[in-house]
């Protein structure tokens, strides 16, 4: 059945805005459903249950949308096109020029994957089984408190990112224009714009038009002229260099992504920050990883809170940075641990440090490494380290279920004999852990680290 012989009735807002599948009726005009999210609403999750081959099938890593591939990637994308200016460089996706366009005082905040669908007002993108008629998904508008959007799985989802076949329905879209419901707009009568009530195919709704963008402006005000702005930012160790403008000389908060499944949706954020105006220096959380940064400066309206910029939160100077390897699987508290890094690879700075999240609180475990990649079963975890293991001292979990461990080079086992730190040189460093009771053999691993040392 072609996507253009199907024509549906719109339903009532109130009950949760719906995307159906259609041909669009030509008229003019925005509509907005009441109410904005404040800056305590910014945030998505994406609760990645999508279940086709399809729905996850880009595994293709960006470096503006780092640490996530398939259907979080494409819902990413689609989110961010409602901010305020480009997202990063504005680069990610072939079928646009930029993503982030909307110029009005709207930037929203991913907080990466959730572990559930949660309620109307998580914030929260997953699917939902079956079908209902021609929707493709829905909604549930809370505004002020919240939103949930659901994708029906009966219909054949693509994350892109370039074209779609023509069976298929382009999360993308759908997303970006669900998610302009969760912001408070209606459906439109113009018959370009994302948000017309009906898809009629392809990856044109990924784009906002300018009908969207009027109406978000007349949501959450045009642009302002003092709204902060991010206009890069760089990694040295454990400290990170923001620079752009309209930082407030103190009281600044800098949002982070939260690095570990599941939360609340908050961001991680460090407060009290100082700058000069142009630039921001903070120390990156523990609890941060891959995803947008943001700077709220001493306001608390929408003008007050910057553009989302992309961040792996890997140094950007020196060596090569650690790459995580192997898998993580689940423990009696969630979702499993994953191990981490702050600072370099380098040998004379002498500044790596091990973390690992997810863990039970009191966890207790040792670090240890070696000099293969392996992935056999181990316990309930797997053995990603191998080939000649060295061990690190015993550590215990605080309260969080987190551990850090500085390495020094300088000392035994790193400084010596076949576990020492050579230039060049790989170690593959991993955290095991008693977990009880997580599973019959009652210990569990994280995942590995590939470090390569350098002078």
């Amino acid at each position: 059945m072609k996507l253009n012989q199907l024509i549906l009735p719109v339903i009532a807002l109130g009950a949760g805005a719906t995307f159906f599948l259609s041909g669009a009726e030509e008229a003019q005009g925005w509509s907005t459903i009441g109410g904005s999210l404040g800056l305590g609403q910014r945030d998505f999750r994406v609760f990645n249950n999508f279940s086709s081959a399809s729905d996850n099938n880009n595994q293709t890593p960006d470096a503006q949308f780092p640490g996530y591939q398939g259907a979080d990637m494409a819902i990413w994308k689609a989110c961010v096109e409602w901010s305020s200016v480009a997202h990063g460089d504005g680069s990610g996706d072939p079928t646009q020029a930029t993503i982030g366009s909307s110029g009005a005082n709207f930037d929203p905040s991913f907080q990466g994957s959730a572990t559930e669908v949660g309620g109307t007002n998580s914030n929260i993108h997953s699917q939902i089984a079956g079908s209902n008629g021609g929707v493709l998904a829905y909604c549930e508008t809370p505004i002020s408190n919240g939103w949930r959007i659901r994708y029906y799985e009966g219909w054949n989802w693509a994350d892109g990112p370039s074209g779609i076949n023509q069976n298929q329905i382009d999360l993308q879209s759908v997303a970006c224009h669900e998610y302009g419901h969760g912001l408070g707009l209606g459906h439109s009568t113009v018959g370009n714009a994302t948000m017309s009530a009906s898809y009629s195919g392809g990856t044109g709704d990924r784009s906002i038009s300018g009908d969207d963008q009027a109406g978000c402006q007349a949501v959450y005000g045009v642009i302002s002229g003092s709204k902060p702005r991010i206009t890069g930012l760089n990694i040295n160790g454990t400290q990170m260099s923001i620079s752009g403008s309209n930082f407030s000389g103190s009281g600044n908060e800098v949002w982070f992504t939260q690095a570990a499944i599941g939360g609340n949706g908050t961001p991680i954020k460090v407060t009290g920050v100082n700058s000069n105006g142009s630039s921001i220096t903070v120390t990156v959380p523990l609890d941060a990883g891959p995803g947008d940064v943001m700077v709220r400066n001493n306001g608390t309206g929408n003008a007050n809170l910057s553009n989302p910029w992309p961040s792996d939160m890997q140094t950007t100077g020196g060596c090569t940075d650690p790459v995580n390897f192997c898998a993580f699987l689940p423990n009696s508290i969630g979702s499993g641990a994953q191990i981490g890094f702050n600072g370099t690879a380098s040998i004379s700075a002498n500044d790596l440090t091990l973390t690992c999240q997810g863990l039970p609180p009191g966890a207790v475990g040792i670090f240890f490494y070696g000099s293969n990649e392996g992935a056999n079963l181990f316990g309930e975890g797997i053995l990603c380290a191998t080939g000649d293991i060295k061990r690190l001292t015993v550590q215990f979990a605080d309260v969080l279920g987190t551990i850090t461990r500085d390495l020094d080079v300088n000392a035994a086992p790193l400084n010596s004999g076949s576990g020492a730190a050579i230039s060049g040189e790989s170690k593959k460093f991993q955290f095991w852990y008693r977990d009880v009771p997580g599973g019959p053999n009652g210990f569990n691993t994280s995942d590995g680290l590939s470090v390569t040392w350098c002078d």
